[in-house]
């Protein structure tokens, strides 16, 4: 007599139940005491047991809960139209149904519906059965020997690999990784995968990494506790120098004995380890800080057209003092003055310091020529773009003659500049705004093109008002 698909669930459900009572030690001590309690009474080994047992359990329930999303998947075809699953049961398509109703994530209802549809026999048209597509991971999913997680990676993988490969080298790799995914983790068989489809597909193999260098990208994300994030999408060239630069670097840190002198009783000097407290994480952030430093005290080596200048802004009593705060020039959070005074004696950090009325004072010393001067004492008045509806810092902007030096022969001083996005650049020219600062403040003034009343609107930065001392 055939054994009921759910058997083995239930088998391995009523074997973790007697694992767990067992790992307790003494299961009529423990009768009626919470999870915590049964938890802290087990041993060390009853407690991997119990994770093991438990993981069995999971793999059953995953290999159902596939099978299911494929005929989810299936049931909520597009050509169904409004009589799809997804669409009566009030979801998008099939994966957002699964989100919603198991409460995971669109990705990993993705990846359910994936391993689901990759492991079942389809129907053709005339509703015959077809052969699975992936046998092996199938019989291993329903084994309960394979991990949800590895059969994704090895569909996905085998999927990319499969136009240009020969259906027997194919049917070999598939096997081979289920084999390896039985006793490793999806981490391991995710390398392995990808390794595997690229000796199936070397044709493929350009083609994706183009793919990859398209979705490289830097992203920059202003967090709530004052601290900014940089998300860093890099391709597998990009990232080889990533690694290097800061592997390297945390290597040479960890190997480097770290000493501090000290007196000792004799008088003389004694040598006492200093211990590193940074985490690992930390010494990685402070080696590309390295390479920033480095990169801006050596702007000759980026070529003349890269300008990268740290501006640093306080006002004259912070300066003096050491005290309050300063604002490095994009950057929300400000910094104490005290680290601002220390930063200003550093390559190619500019403090600009502030009278009254944010009137730049002074500007440091740079390299720069004057109208890099001019630039950024504009930027301190403007912020960046003067634009009311502009955030652009001053590095993306460019410097507009209030009186148009090739229509009106406008000076090209600081009274007659303001910094604009090169967007908001044309749009001035090309629209027939005109701009006017008053008391330091730029007010931009609409053609009665676009306002009739040609009402002006605030431009520049917005600045706290100064407290009452």
């Amino acid at each position: 007599m055939p054994q009921a698909p759910t058997a083995k669930l239930l088998t391995d459900t009523e074997t973790f139940a007697a694992v767990w009572k067992g790992a307790c030690g003494f299961p009529s001590a423990t009768d009626g005491a919470d999870v915590d309690a049964q938890v802290a009474g087990m041993s060390d080994a009853g407690v991997v047991r119990a994770i093991e047992a438990g993981f069995a359990v999971i793999r059953d329930e995953y290999a159902f809960l596939a099978r299911l999303a494929a005929s989810v998947e299936h049931r909520s075809r597009s050509t169904l139209g409004a009589d799809s699953l997804a669409k009566r049961s009030g979801s998008r398509n099939a994966t957002q149904l699964l989100a919603d109703r198991g409460r995971i994530t669109m990705a990993e209802a993705s990846r359910l519906i994936r391993v689901g549809t990759a492991t079942t026999a389809p129907v053709s048209l005339l509703g015959e059965r077809l052969p699975v597509p992936y046998p092996a991971v199938a019989a291993a999913l329903k084994a309960g020997v394979l991990p949800v997680d590895s059969a994704a990676v090895i569909v996905s993988n085998l999927d990319e690999a499969k136009l240009n490969a020969d259906p027997e080298d194919l049917a070999t790799a598939e096997s081979f990784l289920v084999d390896f995914a039985g006793e490793h983790a999806p981490d391991l068989v995710r390398k392995l995968a990808i390794h595997t489809r690229d000796r199936l597909d070397t044709d493929g193999i350009l083609p994706r990494e183009e793919g990859l260098v398209a979705k490289r990208g830097l992203s920059r994300i202003n967090r709530r506790d004052g601290m900014v994030r940089y998300v860093l999408d890099a391709d597998p060239v990009t990232a080889g120098f990533m690694d290097a630069w800061v592997n390297g670097h945390v290597g040479a840190d960890l190997r480097k004995p770290r000493f501090e002198a000290s007196r000792g009783a004799d008088g003389c000097d004694d040598q006492h380890e200093e211990l590193d407290t940074r985490t690992f994480n930390q010494k990685a952030a402070d080696a590309v800080v390295d390479l920033l430093r480095f990169g801006l005290s050596t702007p000759e080596s980026m070529g003349p057209a890269v300008t990268t200048t740290v501006v640093i802004r306080m006002d004259l009593d912070a300066l003096l003092t050491g005290l309050g705060e300063a604002q490095i020039d994009g950057v929300e959070q400000p910094i104490s003055a005290g680290t601002a005074r220390r930063m200003a004696a550093e390559a190619e950090l500019i403090p600009a310091v502030l009278g009254g009325d944010s009137q730049v004072l002074d500007l440091g010393v740079s390299r720069r020529l004057f109208s890099r001067g001019q630039k950024l004492a504009l930027a301190e008045r403007d912020g960046g773009c003067a634009h009311p509806d502009c955030d652009r810092a001053p590095v993306y902007t460019e410097g507009h003659h209030l009186e148009w030096w090739n229509a009106h022969g406008g000076r090209t001083d600081l009274a007659n500049g303001i910094l604009l996005c090169s967007p908001h650049h044309h749009m001035i020219h090309n629209q027939g705004w005109s701009i006017k600062v008053i008391d330091n403040v730029p007010w931009f003034i609409p053609p009665p093109s676009i306002d009739i009343h040609q009402k002006p609107r605030r431009g520049g930065k917005i600045r706290p008002p100064k407290s009452a001392a």
